[in-house]
């Protein structure tokens, strides 16, 4: 059943891998530094699904859902150095990281309370 908690994650994982093999992402904001507003946000939604999958409730342990989806930014654009057309970039990574620390904080902030009150709400009979 723990399982379960990690579906939004991988799905999250499905769709970076997918669109970091891309060759050009269509639909994409056109300002400048738009990849890296998206890295930022996208990556902020991941660390926080992955914050719930981790289970982190508390902050002595936010420091492993944000290294996780770290890694997998590293990875991310490793894998984007062999796409055509494609290229690795550390401020994309540090853009992933930023938003993974966002995702993070807001889960153990808010998600952990909403969380909370959601399963004693159902739980109760």
């Amino acid at each position: 059943m723990k399982f379960l908690k990690w579906i939004p994650s991988i799905f999250i994982v499905c769709c970076s891998f997918y669109l970091s093999s891309q060759e050009h992402i269509e639909h994409m904001p056109s300002f400048w530094n738009a990849d890296k507003v998206v890295h930022f946000f996208c990556f902020s939604g991941f660390c926080f699904w992955t914050a719930f999958a981790c289970n982190t409730k508390d902050w002595k342990k936010i420091w492993i859902p944000i290294l996780l989806v770290s890694l997998w930014g590293v990875s991310d654009e490793i894998h984007q150095s062999f796409v055509p057309g494609r290229s690795a970039s550390v401020f994309d990574w540090m853009a992933d990281t930023l938003g993974a620390t966002l995702g993070a904080v807001v889960y153990v902030a808010v998600g952990t309370k909403i969380f909370s009150w959601i399963s004693n709400k159902f739980s109760r009979k």
